[in-house]
């Protein structure tokens, strides 16, 4: 075996066979670390990261002047329009084109609220972009958590606008922050130990608030149940880095100068486009290390289940049919996807897949909670009636039917052997699920 071909080997199967309680806690810390490795890079590999990054990106540019608009429009209402504006300005210092181009979409957009007409067509057009903006967030989330159903539109609808009326007033009360501290520290000069710890406090300040947004952004968005812990370090991580980036897009814009000769006044939106684009590649790789953080134990699982066996999968529906029969006849509440895996030790993403094919073959129904957010799952048919036969027979049948009728019309053989398929049965097949 080649060096390469170890290493290949070693990253791909040996790491997940560790048991790291018996590891000294450096090898330990380094395997953990190396693991979570793995999974963010597969994920941005296999689950098309740069795409969704990409629509992202345009998803913000249709939304950027509607969502500015509401926001100066509260801000001018507590009198920090003006704050809002000189940071705006000075992030675009040097395109100052650009930005008076949109103040001016800003201030025409503000001015025609008066008309009934405009105003109702501007909340809809605002309305359309932030829940596609935030709903194609959602997806992108739900696809590195392999969550494969979505929030319901009413849920949608509510807890988007709800965001997005939010945001408006925390720009505002941020901005408030930093003009009170920048007063306190110019009333304070004299002190040389309040003006400094002011003026760090000044400084740091952005960058936590931004970490607090993103470590609940990565709680918050995905449709599934996340742990804080999952979320905490690479909250922290990314907010640190879209500072960072924020401040290279600011000072160094002076770089790409030359696209002036090229696009002219237009020379910041090429270069606006690649900072969004660079800055959601980068929150997208903080779900996907979130993902890491809490599905690191059960990855291994989770890559093996994808080739499992035929009759390992019969099984597990079975197990999971039993769990959910006797919490039925027990009288408890319904299990939820997040109930099972915990109970059973089964991942998260092989559990919601195997209850939505029990659904799409009418052994389990899906119901959901008062703010349809969380589905609950109960027997579709009487549990004393579903035989192990039975759950077989369903699984057997669960597709698009028979095939090609035109081919298995006269063909001896594919008959002669659905018979025998048919036929065939567990010892134990009329067992039923209340009697396991």
């Amino acid at each position: 075996m080649t060096r390469s071909e170890h290493i290949e080997r070693y990253l791909t199967r040996d790491i997940w066979r560790i048991d790291e309680e018996k590891l000294p806690l450096g090898r330990r810390l380094w395997t953990g670390l190396l693991k979570r490795l793995i999974i963010v890079a597969d994920g941005f590999l296999n689950e098309n990261l740069t795409s969704y990054a990409a629509a992202l990106t345009y998803n913000c540019i249709l939304a950027a002047v509607p969502v500015l608009a509401i926001i100066f429009a509260v801000a001018r209402g507590f009198n920090f329009g003006t704050v809002i504006e000189e940071q705006l300005r000075s992030n675009l210092s040097l395109s100052p084109d650009i930005a008076e181009t949109i103040f001016t979409f800003i201030d025409s957009y503000l001015e025609h609220t008066h008309s009934g007409i405009f105003l109702g067509v501007g909340l809809l057009v605002l309305l359309y972009t932030v829940v596609m903006l935030t709903s194609n967030i959602e997806t992108a989330f739900n696809t590195m958590w392999h969550v494969r159903s979505s929030r319901n539109i009413y849920r949608r609808i509510i807890d988007y606008v709800t965001v997005f009326a939010i945001l408006p007033l925390m720009i505002v009360v941020t901005s408030g922050f930093s003009v009170f501290m920048i007063t306190l520290t110019s009333l304070f000069s004299d002190y040389v130990i309040l003006s400094s710890t002011m003026e760090f406090v000044i400084q740091v300040a952005p960058m936590l608030l931004w970490c607090l947004a993103f470590v609940l952004l990565y709680k918050l968005m995905p449709n599934t149940h996340v742990k804080w812990s999952a979320v905490l370090v690479p909250g922290i991580v990314v907010g640190a880095l879209f500072q960072g980036l924020q401040y290279l897009y600011i000072n160094f814009q002076i770089v790409l100068s030359s696209y002036n000769a090229i696009y002219g006044t237009f020379a910041a939106l090429p270069m606006f486009m690649l900072w969004m684009n660079i800055s959601w590649i980068i929150i997208l790789t903080g779900a996907q290390m979130s993902y890491a953080n809490q599905s690191v134990n059960e990855y291994a699982f989770t890559k093996d289940s994808q080739n499992i066996a035929r009759c390992d999968h019969d099984a597990l529906c079975i197990l999971l049919l039993h769990h959910i029969a006797h919490r039925f006849m027990e009288g408890m509440p319904p299990y939820t996807t997040h109930m099972l895996s915990r109970e059973t030790g089964l991942p998260h993403s092989m559990v919601q897949g195997l209850l939505d094919e029990l659904v799409n073959v009418g052994l389990l129904s899906e119901t959901h909670d008062e703010t349809g957010t969380t589905q609950h799952y109960l027997p579709r048919q009487d549990i004393h009636r579903i035989t192990i036969n039975k759950i077989i027979n369903h699984l057997d049948n669960n597709g698009v039917g028979r095939i090609a009728p035109n081919w298995t019309k006269s063909n001896v053989e594919w008959h002669q052997i659905r018979r025998i398929r048919g036929s065939l049965s567990a010892k134990d097949g009329d067992t039923t699920i209340a009697d396991l």
